[in-house]
């Protein structure tokens, strides 16, 4: 046993250690969201490999009966796989990686644009990269949250871009994500991923961040618009993009 101070409650303790399992999993102010989404790809996965799919690598077959965006079926009037694929992935290996990526951006970019935000901009940018490996394929199945991990960095990508930061951040900021992004595309070629979802999210992201702009500027004490304060703007408008997309595309 440890000898403990006697005027040290126990009670001053953290409940958990920053970089545990605890603390990744456990929602907080700031960070409420991006538990709950690492929780959600992972329970996905879990129960696909405990109803036989192959954990290292699941056959197309079994991705498509798990909802996968297959191009063919997609099409053909089950467009609701569009975002189920967010949801999916091809192996514990491809499930680490996008769930580290996403815990590192959700660390760093939730408390910046608030919870909410940060729900609305994972699903739209999942489904306007589901709507560019659409549009990009004549027949493929994908699935993944990383169309939803490019369109995160995209959203910090166009607040970046803002008076948000001053010069010095900016330029830092600008360029590390920049970074990212660039070399997960290379990343990506040189592995044969989709980047055409990884554009697709990376687009809806800076959509989503410039509509998220003008509330995180009212945040602040900052004079914006009223009508453009509002939770409806932020998210009736990329509601807007995703189906103006899915016309486009469909």
């Amino acid at each position: 046993m440890t000898p403990t101070d006697p005027n040290h409650s126990q009670q001053d303790k953290p409940a958990y250690h920053p970089g545990s399992l605890r603390d990744v999993f456990t929602p907080r102010d700031g960070y409420r969201v991006t538990p709950v989404l690492l929780m959600l790809n992972i329970a996905v996965f879990a129960v696909m490999v405990l109803s036989g799919v192959n954990i290292m690598s699941p056959t197309g077959e079994d991705l498509v009966r798990w909802g996968a965006n297959f191009t063919t079926m997609t099409r053909a009037g089950e467009p609701w796989r569009l975002l189920t694929a967010c949801f999916l992935h091809i192996g514990v290996i491809h499930l680490a990686v996008n769930m580290m990526s996403l815990r590192y951006l959700g660390m760093q970019i939730e408390p910046l644009v608030g919870s909410w935000r940060f729900l609305v901009a994972y699903l739209a940018t999942g489904l306007t990269g589901s709507l560019g490996s659409l549009w990009w394929h004549t027949i493929a199945v994908s699935a993944g949250a990383s169309g939803a991990i490019f369109g995160i960095e995209g959203v910090l990508l166009a607040l970046v871009m803002t008076n948000l930061f001053n010069d010095e951040a900016r330029k830092a900021l600008l360029k590390s994500t920049l970074s990212v992004v660039g070399i997960n595309l290379l990343i990506g070629i040189s592995i044969g991923a989709d980047n055409a979802a990884h554009i697709g999210g990376l687009l809806g992201g800076v959509a989503c961040g410039m509509t998220f702009y003008p509330g995180i500027r009212a945040e602040l004490g900052w004079p914006v618009p009223q009508w453009m304060t509002a939770r409806w703007f932020a998210i009736g408008l990329p509601v807007v993009i995703v189906l103006v997309t899915a016309l486009l595309v469909f």
